[in-house]
């Protein structure tokens, strides 16, 4: 068993635990998992970008979540054609437990995740430290909602991160260190 089965084994195994001891997050998760959805993303992006004092946050979150999608859902996933943890047979019984979310998609990387990575990461990147973490623990929980629904690996969750956090980082610095950032503030 290679590490990266070792490491999505124990996860899987503590969401299920939580599962089967705390039936609350089945509701909870569930709901969670929602925040991830495109269409809430794009929202909360398009609010920021109305307020001028948040604009530049919010431009930085609307190209994030479209290149992070692009390269995750539609390039890399395909490409990677994991299948979902719920038709391995192992846990298949802990999917209908948890609630049977069905998704059709290839598993790799988790689309919730590189998104809700993708827009709220920039959050913690231009805003107070001291409250901006929590768009970081939002982020976790809608990945850790993937695995606890088992609808993802726990690894896909990790690539979706990693690829979400590496785009809106990118997208940041072009916007804040080149001439980017002035002629934005000077046009828009």
């Amino acid at each position: 068993m290679n590490i990266i089965n070792i490491f999505d084994k124990t996860i899987i195994e503590f969401a299920h635990n939580l599962h089967v001891n705390y039936k609350i997050f089945d509701f909870f998760f569930s709901l969670a998992t929602n925040l991830g959805e495109g269409l809430t993303l794009i929202i909360l992006s398009a609010v920021l970008i109305v307020i001028k004092k948040t604009r530049l946050c919010g431009i930085n979150m609307a190209i994030s979540l479209f290149i992070a999608v692009v390269i995750g859902a539609v390039i890399l996933k395909p490409l990677i054609a994991r299948e979902r943890p719920f038709t391995d047979p192992i846990y298949y019984e802990y999917w209908i437990e948890a609630g049977k979310h069905l998704e059709t998609s290839f598993s790799c990387p988790s689309s919730h995740t590189t998104a809700s990575f993708a827009a709220l990461f920039p959050i913690f990147l231009y805003f107070n430290k001291k409250y901006s973490f929590i768009a970081l623990l939002i982020a976790l929980i809608i990945g850790f909602s993937r695995v606890y629904l088992m609808v993802h690996y726990p690894s896909d969750v990790v690539f979706g991160a990693f690829i979400g956090i590496a785009v809106s980082s990118a997208i940041y610095i072009v916007l804040n260190k080149t001439n980017i950032n002035k002629l934005i503030k000077k046009f828009i």
